[in-house]
C-alpha cells in the first residue's frame, strides 16, 4: 500500500498520534513508580530489584527496540517499493528468525547466569541482583517481538496503538503492587519478577492481532506460517544489526553499569536513580521517541525516493519542534522537579531525604534531556540513508566518556548518586555534537539554517524568563525549597501534606506556564505558538 508523500503535516500528525498514546502509557507508568515508592520506598531489596530489571531489558534493547527498528524500517520501505508481499514475507521471515534467535540466546544467558550464580563467589547483594536476573530474562522474547510489531506498525502510521500498548504492561505491574503490599520484601521483589514476564506478554499482545492482519493483507493464511528462516533479505540486515547491537548493547551495558555504580555509591542509590530518571523519560518518550518514530519512516521514504531537500527539510523541522518541547521541559525539570518528586512519591514509606537526592538526580538527568532528544533525531537520519556506523561509532564512544566519568564521580569525587545522571548528561552532549557534526559533513553544509537558530533563541528566552519567575514566585511566596536545595540546604522541612503538596506544585506549574506562554505571544514565537493552535496571522504577522 502506497502512503501519500511526507510532510512537516505528516511528521506532525504521526508524532501527536504517537504522543497520544505514549502520553497514557506514561501515566500508567507514573502510578506504577507511585506505587512503588509508597508502598516499598528505597528499600535494599527493591534497589536490587531495579538492578537486576535492567540488566533483563538488555536483551530487549539488543534485538528489540533499537537495532531491529532502526534496521528494519529503511529495508522494509526499499521492498514495499517494490511489491507488498515480497514486504510482507519479510515481516514474516524476520518475525520467525528472531524468534529462534530470541530463544536460543535467552537460553544461553539462563546458563551463564545460572554457572555464575552456582560457582561463583558473590556477595548477597550482588546474588540477589543476578538471581532476579535470571528469573525476568524470559520476559525479554515477548518485548522483543514487541519491538518487531511496533516497527511495522510504524511504517503503517499507526502510531497510536504502538504508544498505548505499554498500559498493558504498567496496569499488570500495578495489580501486583497492590497484591503485594505488606508482604515482606523479599518476597515480593521474586513476584514482581514474575509479574515482568507477565505485563511484557500483554504488551506485545496488544500488537500482535494487527500485525498479523497486515501480514494477512498481502498473503494468505499458510503462507503466513511458511518462513524461510534467514533468507537473503533478512541476511541483509546482519550488517546494520550488527552495528546496532555494538552501539545499543554497548548503551545498555552502560546503563546496567549505571545501576553497580549507584549501588556503590549508596545503597538506596539505584531507587534514587530509578524514580530520577522515569520523570525525565516523560517529556523524553512523548516528543523526542514520538518525533522520532515518526521521522525514521519519512525520511527513509525520502532517501529512496532520491528527495535530499525534502529529506532535510524535515529533518530541521523536527529540530524546531523537539526544541520547542523539549527545552521547556528541561528547565521545568528544575523549578518544578522537587515539587513535583514530592507530589508523586512524598508519602508513605518514600522519606524527606530520599525526596531530596531524587530530586538531585532528576537535576542530573535534566542536563542531557535536550542533547538526548536531539541524538533521538540524528541517528535515523543515518539509518534512513542505511548507514550504520557512524550512530554506532558515537554511542560507543559516548559510553566510554561516561564509565570514565562515572568512575571519576562516584570514587575520586563521592558525589553519590548524582553523579551517574550527571555523567549520563555529558555524554549525551558529547554524542549529540558528534553526530551532528558528521551528518552536517554528509551534506557539505550546516546541518541547522538561521530559520532553526532564530525559533531556538525565541523559544529560549520565553524558557529562561519563566523559570526564573517560577523560581521566585516559589522562593519568595510559598516557601518552596527548591532554590535552598540547589544552593545545598538539603535539610529544610518538606511538606508531607497532599494539599500542601498539591497547593505548591500548582503555583509552580501555573506561575512557569503563565509566563510562558505569555512571553511566547509577545515575541511571537511561532513553534510554541503552533503546539497550542495560534497560527502567525493570529498574532498580527501577515
Amino acid at each position: 500500500m502506497n502512503l501519500p508523500s511526507d510532510t512537516p503535516q505528516t511528521i506532525s500528525r504521526s508524532s501527536f498520534a504517537f504522543l497520544s498514546g505514549t502520553f497514557l502509557s506514561r501515566l500508567s507508568g507514573l502510578g506504577r513508580d507511585t506505587a512503588m515508592a509508597v508502598i516499598f520506598g528505597s528499600h535494599p531489596m527493591l534497589a536490587a530489584f531495579m538492578v537486576a530489571f535492567r540488566f533483563a531489558n538488555l536483551i530487549r534493547r539488543l534485538f528489540g527496540e533499537g537495532p531491529i527498528s532502526s534496521g528494519f524500517i529503511p529495508y522494509f520501505e526499499e521492498l514495499r517499493a517494490a511489491s507488498s508481499e515480497n514486504a510482507a514475507k519479510f515481516v514474516r521471515d524476520l518475525l520467525f528468525s528472531l524468534s529462534l534467535v530470541l530463544i536460543v540466546a535467552i537460553g544461553g544467558l539462563e546458563a551463564i547466569l545460572w554457572g555464575i550464580y552456582q560457582w561463583a563467589h558473590l556477595g548477597p547483594d550482588n546474588a540477589e541482583i543476578l538471581y532476579l536476573t535470571m528469573w525476568m530474562l524470559p520476559g525479554a522474547f515477548f518485548i522483543c517481538l514487541f519491538g518487531l510489531s511496533s516497527s511495522l506498525l510504524q511504517c503503517e502510521r499507526r502510531f497510536f496503538a504502538t504508544g498505548f500498548a505499554p498500559v498493558a504492561f504498567n496496569g499488570v505491574w500495578i495489580a501486583a503492587v497492590l497484591l503485594l503490599r505488606g508482604k515482606d520484601p523479599f518476597f515480593a521483589v521474586y513476584s514482581l519478577s514474575l509479574a515482568v514476564i507477565l505485563g511484557f506478554l500483554m504488551q506485545w499482545a496488544m500488537l500482535a492481532p494487527q500485525t498479523f492482519a497486515l501480514l494477512k493483507r498481502s498473503l494468505s493464511w499458510r503462507e503466513c506460517f511458511r518462513p524461510q528462516l534467514f533468507s537473503s533479505p533478512i541476511r541483509r540486515l546482519a550488517k546494520p544489526i550488527c552495528f546496532g547491537v555494538l552501539g545499543v548493547g554497548a548503551v545498555q551495558i552502560n546503563s546496567a553499569l549505571d545501576g553497580v555504580f549507584s549501588r556503590c555509591a549508596s545503597l538506596e542509590g539505584p531507587a534514587y536513580l530509578w524514580y530520577a530518571i522515569r520523570i525525565e523519560q516523560l517529556p523524553l518518550a512523548l516528543f523526542g521517541i514520538a518525533l522520532s518514530a515518526a521521522l525514521l519512516p519519512s525520511l527513509a521514504r525520502a532517501w529512496e525516493e532520491g528527495v535530499s531537500d525534502r529529506y532535510l527539510k524535515l529533518l530541521r523541522f523536527s529540530f524546531r519542534r523537539s526544541f520547542s518541547l523539549i527545552f521547556p521541559c528541561s528547565l521545568g525539570i528544575f523549578v518544578l522537579g522537587l515539587a513535583g518528586i514530592n507530589f508523586l512519591y512524598g508519602h508513605g514509606g518514600f522519606s524527606q531525604r530520599d525526596t531530596v537526592q531524587t530530586a538531585i538526580c532528576l537535576w542530573g538527568y535534566g542536563i542531557g534531556l535536550l542533547p538526548s532528544v536531539f541524538v533521538l533525531l540524528l541517528a535515523p537520519a543515518f539509518y534512513a540513508r542505511k548507514e550504520f556506523r557512524t550512530p554506532m561509532i558515537g554511542s560507543v564512544a559516548a559510553v566510554i566518556l561516561n564509565l570514565l566519568l562515572n568512575s571519576v564521580f562516584v570514587f575520586v569525587f563521592q558525589w553519590g548518586a548524582f553523579s551517574i545522571a550527571l555523567a549520563t548528561s555529558l555524554a549525551a552532549w558529547f554524542n549529540y555534537f558528534y553526530l551532528s557534526y558528521r551528518l552536517a559533513q554528509k551534506f557539505g553544509k550546516p546541518l541547522l539554517d538561521l530559520q532553526v537558530y532564530r525559533s531556538f533563541f525565541k523559544t529560549g528566552s520565553c524558557t529562561l524568563i519563566a523559570a526564573l519567575a517560577a523560581l521566585l514566585v516559589g522562593h519568595f511566596f510559598i516557601e518552596d525549597p527548591t532554590l535552598k536545595v540547589m544552593m545545598g540546604d538539603t535539610n529544610g522541612a518538606i511538606s508531607r501534606h497532599i494539599v500542601v503538596q498539591s497547593m505548591h506544585l500548582a503555583a509552580l506549574c501555573g506561575t512557569f506556564l503563565l509566563i510562558f506562554f505569555s512571553y511566547a505571544w509577545m515575541f511571537n514565537a511561532e513553534d510554541v505558538l503552533e503546539l497550542i493552535g495560534v497560527k502567525k496571522k493570529e498574532v498580527g504577522v501577515s
